[in-house]
């Protein structure tokens, strides 16, 4: 309704002309303004040309009906809140319900009371408009509503919901609210109510607002936090404005978080202004610097670092940080007390929201110990750790370098390869300090020893290299040479222990014995073994013939490989009889190498150099399994006592897992450990004594026969030798072969025997090859006979083949 018009504008549809006669008579006498239309065409185009306050709308109309017609203006942008009255019967109920349904806002019946009609016209739109404030005002509260994130609701004290307006930030109202059977309210969620409920209590108590942050959420694995206002509204009502704080509460926790890794940070954090003057630092800058916050803040840190540094540094660092807003590197910082230290800075730009220079963040830590580690890091990575002398890298470098500054020159250039004879047998009988007592020794008399420009390194092991960069000729090279031999020959005293140790001494020269750093060292090497096969104790240089013959060494080791991996191996038995009865005891396994090229060659060729590159370990196992398997198969065949020895190498007994090997081995070919004896020299077993017993009395717990072979020749303790558990000693054969000969073999040999039979073992002698041998270790006690008088050591079948020529030659004899 137009509300500066003072008459309003009433539309009359009806096709009984009386009827509209007397409406307009009527309503213009009470001051209504009227227009009037006979039929549903006439009405719209009425309504189109005239302004129209409300409708009074017969139900039945000539070209159409009223309900319709109703719901048509309503639909118009200009009877969207136009009051209209349905005319009809006063009996006709349907009517009224469908006027009603078609969006009618009242109804009046007939006949109608002419002299109320123009008061019930003026309810209806009282009532109208009335209906439009309401709604307008609904749009201001609903407007306010949706500019506020708040949950505004009215509760009773027991957590049921009388009234709630929410925000249109509020996406989630449901949550809050619960609904029970048959109850027209809503109520608070147990876990809402639960967090609320002694606030509630506590503002009807107090008579005032409270407030409450709580956390609550339906989705367990989503956290939201909350904060209410509460204020009592009478005796059973308070009113709560409800507002979610999860991000505000993020915000804050960040920003403890923050306030955390600043002050308990272990490095310096350190916070300027544009200018670049302090404006804040943490704890750790106070710790490491020495001072407090309060006597730096304002200072000019340009300023400060240009004293250590240079103004045209300090320009560029700016320069940089202003351009790509981070700089990162090494700056030297001075502490309170004037120390000087280096630090490693980390420096960041923050820009405010037009992009300006608004604060630089330091982060720092002095780096002191860091670099002193590197450098000695740097150090280890170039030096040998036990001696300090230069390792092979360092030495590869100098090397290099006098080889290019000789060449420029054309100069000579000497390498000399030292190897500490026997310094194995000083670890393995005096323990691994001791030796590194004396390599650190050695390495202390050529350091002291060789000329200023001169290096030694030590390759690993007692092994030095001595590069002389500049020599005049092989003469002085030699010269050179003999006083650091003679020096390295001085005894050592280690303690209580007095030492004599002398150099393997192998030369090299450049150009004449190699143009590049690896060739010089590796003949240089070459050249050290054959000193080694010289006697020890000398020098050599380099010659040609020696070259091929480590070429030749190489190849060997590269063959002995190949056999490993394609059986190039086979294993030979040599006899074992009784000496009094001639009669078959057991056997030897003795490996054979049949080289494609160089035909059956002998362990003594080819047995150190599998030790060396420890081939030894899958090439002892190999030929324990042999032995094992083939023991197994003799017995079966008829020969029941038969036992086979086989020899265990120092590697093999000194590894870890030897115990484990041959127990697996002996399992997987299902021999019995009765059918074995182990072969062990006394060297292996003087090495560490009490792990060998150990590990012998182990193995003679399992049913393994233990013997010592060579015995004799090394070292023996007959104070160890009466606690091994052995079952044979076996008298060397080169007492054996001499004793006939040489008394004092004949008495070593007796000795052994009675030394055996005095701790109740056996002996067994190897290489008897004549009768009168065979005779004197007979008489003598000695009871188990092996040796080319017999038989050579044979492959299995020919050993066969000889056990039954021998039977049958036997039961030949005893027939005759």
């Amino acid at each position: 309704m137009n509300r500066l018009n003072a008459k309003p504008t009433v539309l009359v549809v009806d096709d009984d002309e009386a009827a509209r006669l007397m409406m307009a008579a009527t309503l213009e006498q009470a001051d209504f303004s009227v227009v009037t239309a006979a039929d549903c065409a006439e009405a719209r185009q009425v309504f189109e040309q005239n302004h129209v306050d409300i409708i009074l709308l017969d139900v039945l109309l000539p070209d159409g009906d009223g309900f319709t017609l109703c719901a048509e203006f309503l639909k118009h942008p200009r009877g969207r809140d136009l009051p209209i009255a349905m005319v009809t019967g006063l009996d006709d109920v349907e009517s009224i319900a469908l006027g009603y349904q078609s969006g009618a806002t009242d109804f009046i019946t007939k006949p109608v009371s002419w002299g109320t009609l123009p008061y019930r016209i003026q309810y209806i739109l009282r009532a109208s408009n009335a209906f439009l404030d309401l709604s307008l005002s609904e749009s201001k509260t609903r407007a306010l509503l949706s500019a506020i994130p708040d949950i505004i609701m009215r509760v009773q004290r027991d957590g049921k919901v009388l009234d709630m307006q929410v925000g249109s930030y509020v996406y989630d109202m449901g949550e809050w609210l619960t609904h029970e059977t048959g109850d027209l309210f809503g109520y608070l969620p147990k876990g809402i109510f639960n967090s609320v409920e002694a606030v509630i209590d506590s503002a009807f108590a107090n008579n005032e607002m409270q407030l409450i942050e709580f956390q609550w959420s339906q989705d367990p694995s989503r956290i939201r936090y909350w904060e209410a206002r509460v204020l009592p509204r009478g005796s059973n009502e308070v009113l709560m404005v409800v507002r979610e704080i999860t991000n505000r509460k993020k915000q804050d926790n960040q920003l403890r978080l923050w306030a955390k890794v600043f002050e308990g940070s272990n490095e310096a954090i350190m916070i300027t202004d544009a200018d670049l003057h302090i404006i804040s630092v943490n704890r750790a800058y106070e710790n490491i610097m020495g001072f407090t916050e309060a006597e730096v803040l304002g200072v000019d840190t340009i300023a400060e670092g240009a004293r250590l540094h240079t103004h045209s540094f300090f320009r560029n660092l700016v320069s940089i940080l202003r351009e790509q807003g981070y700089w990162q590197g090494e700056l030297f910082n001075q502490r309170k007390n004037g120390e000087t230290f280096p630090s490693w800075y980390s420096i960041s730009l923050v820009s405010n929201a037009q992009g300006k220079p608004e604060n630089y963040i330091a982060i720092f830590n002095d780096i002191t110990e860091f670099k002193n580690s590197r450098a000695q890091i740097e150090f280890l990575a170039h030096h040998d750790n036990l001696t300090g002398l230069p390792n092979r890298v360092l030495l590869n470098d100098r090397l290099d370098m006098a080889i290019n500054t000789a060449k420029r020159l054309d100069e000579k250039v000497g390498v000399l390869f030292i190897d500490l004879d026997r310094f194995k047998n000083v670890n393995d009988s005096l323990g691994h300090t001791v030796g590194d007592q004396l390599l650190k020794e050695a390495a202390k008399r050529l350091s002291s020893t060789i000329r200023t420009g001169d290096t030694v390194s030590r390759l690993g092991g007692d092994e030095f290299v001595v590069l002389f960069p500049k020599i005049k000729d092989e003469t002085s090279l030699a010269d050179l040479t003999i006083k650091l031999r003679d020096v390295l020959q001085h005894p050592y005293n280690l303690g209580d222990i007095s030492l004599h140790i002398t150099p393997s001494i192998g030369i090299a020269v450049y150009p004449d014995d190699g143009e590049n750093v690896n060739s010089l060292i590796k003949n240089a090497d070459a050249a050290m073994y054959l000193a080694k096969e010289k006697g020890r104790n000398n020098y050599q240089f380099y010659t040609p013939l020696l070259n091929a013959r480590t070429l030749d060494r190489l190849k060997l080791e590269s063959d002995l490989r190949l056999a490993l991996e394609h059986g190039g191996f086979e294993v030979h038995y040599q006899p074992q009889l009784i000496s009094k009865t001639g009669s078959l005891w057991g056997a030897e396994a003795l490996v054979r190498w049949r080289h494609p090229e160089r035909g059956l060659i002998s362990p003594v060729d080819f047995i150190p150099l599998a030790e060396e590159t420890g081939l030894i370990i899958p090439l002892g196992d190999w030929v324990f399994a042999q032995a094992a398997r083939q023991v197994t198969a003799w017995r079966k065949q008829g020969m029941p006592n038969l036992v086979v020895a086989v020899n265990i190498s120092v590697v093999q007994f000194r590894k870890d897992d030897f115990i484990q090997r041959i127990e697996a081995i002996l399992k997987e070919e299902g021999a019995v450990s009765s059918s074995i004896e182990l072969e062990l020299t006394e060297s292996i077993l003087m090495h560490d004594m009490e792990s060998s017993i150990q590990t012998l009395n182990y193995l003679r717990g399992q049913g393994f026969r233990i013997a010592i072979d060579d015995f004799g020749t090394g070292y023996s303790s007959l104070n160890y030798l009466r606690r091994l558990p052995v079952n044979v000693l076996k008298i060397d054969q080169s007492f054996v072969r001499e004793m006939l000969v040489e008394q004092a073999s004949l008495a070593i040999v007796e000795s052994i025997i009675s030394l055996a039979h005095s701790l109740g073992k056996e002996t067994i002698a190897e290489g008897v090859e004549t009768k009168a041998e065979l005779d004197v270790l007979t008489d003598r006690g000695c009871r188990l006979m092996q040796g080319y008088y017999f038989s050579k050591p044979l492959p299995a079948p020919q050993f066969e083949a000889w056990v039954k020529a021998r039977e049958n030659h036997s039961l030949a004899m005893q027939r005759y």
